[in-house]
């Protein structure tokens, strides 16, 4: 009988075990690895905490690369990321049975890509001038836009880790990734954006800089249903850049982005 109730023990230890194993939260993907940007905006660097599951609660964790990953066992069950530089780094996991697990955690670097599907002028204060003098205008800020045909834009790589706002900016004036044309930049976006400040870039392209407000855009023409996911333009006031100018009038182009 004393055999028969230890192997009882053995057996329902040994299926505790197989139903509650060593495991991460569902914030991770089912290969165990996570992504992770870099530079991040958080103040202290930090890009979230990773839960561990299963085991008998006791958990260390140590990480193998800390030129690229940092990590502090801030719980008893958690730890938290902090993203040093871009790279690859593996965090195992302990418990106090000696069963392990790991985590990939892939530090990456991000990117946004601006695609021009088509330019188009923007005229205030003009309903004195004539049809001639609005063409004109609209000629003339054109020539300001830095891209120069449909399908041309800008890459922003965001590749400053002091400043997580700014970085390197690829520049393609007629199509995107044709390497031949590309003109590397910089580009500034603003922090404190929220309903009362716009979204903007300001891009330094050979020697000029542009500020760019990321605005909706409509043509005035009637919107459908189907389009569920508005359009958007980079607004540029050229009122000061072009030769021509009347009292009271201004001048913005508007670069409509291109949808994915």
């Amino acid at each position: 009988m004393l055999f028969v109730f230890l192997c009882t023990v053995i057996l329902t230890g040994c299926n505790d075990e197989e139903s509650n194993p060593l495991r991460f939260d569902q914030s991770v993907d089912e290969d165990n690895t996570v992504d992770v940007c870099f530079p991040r905006s958080e103040e202290d660097g930090s890009a979230g905490a990773v839960t561990i599951l299963g085991g008998d609660g006791n958990y260390t964790a140590q990480c193998d690369n800390a030129a690229v990953l940092k990590i502090d066992m801030k719980y008893p069950n958690a730890f938290v990321l902090y993203p040093q530089d871009w790279g690859e780094a593996h965090v195992t996991v302990t418990d106090g049975t000696g069963a392990s697990i790991v985590l990939k955690v892939v530090v990456y670097q991000s990117k946004q890509t601006l695609t021009v599907g088509y330019m188009d002028v923007l005229i205030t204060g003009g309903e004195q001038l004539t049809e001639e003098q609005l063409e004109k205008l609209r000629e003339e800020a054109l020539a300001t836009v830095p891209v120069k045909q449909a399908g041309g834009g800008y890459r922003m790589i965001f590749d400053n880790p002091q400043d997580s706002y700014s970085g390197t900016l690829c520049f393609y004036p007629t199509k995107m990734d044709k390497e031949e044309e590309m003109v590397k930049g910089t580009f500034i976006v603003n922090s404190d954006r929220n309903e009362e400040n716009l979204w903007n870039y300001r891009f330094q392209l050979e020697e000029k800089e542009h500020t760019l407000v990321f605005v909706p855009y409509s043509d005035k023409k009637t919107v459908t249903k189907a389009d569920v996911l508005p359009t958007v333009a980079l607004l540029e006031d050229v009122t000061g850049q072009i030769p021509t100018s009347y009292p009271g009038v201004e001048v913005f182009t508007q670069q409509v982005i291109q949808r994915p």
